[in-house]
C-alpha cells in the first residue's frame, strides 16, 4: 500500500482526528513516549558500554560494520566501509569531531556541532519544556504506514523540527530535521522501529535516514553493558593534533587584538 492510499485509507478509519481541537497535546504525547521508553530516570542514566550493528544504503547495496562506546559524556563511533575505508566521528568533553577518507580530521562547530550532540542529551530527548519555544500537534499522519500524531517543534535555539508519537503504542515513530553536513544543510527524515531494552532505556533497534536521496537503514545488533576503556574514547592523534594547534592559536589571536 502506498503512502497516499495508507493516509486515506486512516482518515476514512479515523474521521474524529481530522479536528484540532482532538489532537492530544504535545506534552502528553511526551509524556507517554518518555514513559514506554523506560521513564526519566532511565534516560537520564549514562549509558556506558559498546554497541555494534551496521550500516545499509538501500540505493546501491552498500553496507557498512557500525561500532559505537560511551563513556559518561564521552563518546567514539567507527562505521567501516568496505573499499571506501572508516567514517569516525565522537566527542571528547567539549571537543566534538568527525575524520573520514573524503574530508579527513574536523572540529565540529556550530550547528554541525549541535546536530551531534543534541540527540544524546536527555532533556533533548524528553523534549525538556526549557528547551523548547513552541510545540503544536498538528494532525493524525503516519510514519511508513504506522499511525502518528504529528508535532511541529520550534527549538530556543532557532532550530525547527517534526516529531511523529504513535498512536498505539506512543512511541516516537518518526522525527524530521535540516541537518548541516559538510555538503550543506538538508532535510532528514528518520522512521524508527523494532523498540528494544537497549541499556538503561528502550530504544528504536532499526532506524531508517532518509536524507540527500539516499536510504540508510541502520541496525543495532548487540549491547554490552561494560564500560569501555578511555582509550576507546579518546581523541585520535589527527584530532587532539587540531586541537593543540587551536589552543596555539588563540594567545596569539588575543595579542593581536589587544595591541591594535
Amino acid at each position: 500500500m502506498t503512502h497516499r492510499f495508507a493516509f486515506a485509507a486512516l482518515a476514512l478509519a479515523l474521521p474524529f482526528a481530522a479536528t484540532a481541537a482532538d489532537l492530544p497535546k504535545p506534552q502528553a504525547l511526551f509524556d507517554a513516549h518518555i514513559k514506554a521508553i523506560g521513564g526519566r530516570k532511565a534516560i537520564e542514566k549514562e549509558s556506558d558500554g559498546s554497541i555494534t550493528g551496521t550500516m545499509e544504503i538501500v540505493e546501491n547495496g552498500m553496507k557498512a560494520e557500525v561500532r559505537m562506546a560511551s563513556l559518561g559524556k564521552n563518546r567514539a563511533m567507527t562505521m567501516a566501509i568496505p573499499s571506501v575505508g572508516e567514517f569516525r566521528s565522537g566527542r571528547h568533553g567539549d571537543v566534538v569531531w568527525s575524520m573520514d577518507p573524503m574530508t579527513g580530521p574536523r572540529i565540529l562547530e556550530g550547528k554541525e556541532r549541535q546536530d551531534q550532540v543534541e540527540p544524546f542529551e536527555p532533556k533533548y530527548v524528553m523534549r525538556d519544556a526549557s528547551l523548547i519555544e513552541s510545540a503544536t500537534t498538528t494532525a493524525l499522519s503516519d510514519s511508513e504506514g504506522r499511525p502518528c500524531h504529528r508535532v511541529e517543534i520550534t527549538w530556543k535555539s532557532g532550530k525547527k523540527t517534526a516529531d511523529c508519537y504513535g498512536v498505539e503504542d506512543k512511541l516516537l515513530l518518526s522525527t524530521e530535521s535540516t541537518v548541516t553536513t559538510p555538503m550543506g544543510e538538508l532535510k532528514q527524515t528518520s522512521h524508527f522501529h523494532e523498540y528494544k531494552p537497549f541499556g538503561p532505556a528502550t530504544t528504536a533497534t532499526v532506524t531508517r535516514v532518509k536524507v540527500g536521496g539516499m536510504t540508510q537503514v541502520i541496525s543495532l545488533t548487540a549491547y554490552d553493558a561494560t564500560p569501555p576503556a578511555a582509550d576507546a574514547v579518546a581523541l585520535p592523534a589527527a584530532i587532539q593534533t587540531l586541537v593543540n594547534k587551536a589552543a596555539e592559536a588563540k594567545p596569539a589571536a588575543t595579542e593581536a587584538t589587544q595591541s591594535q
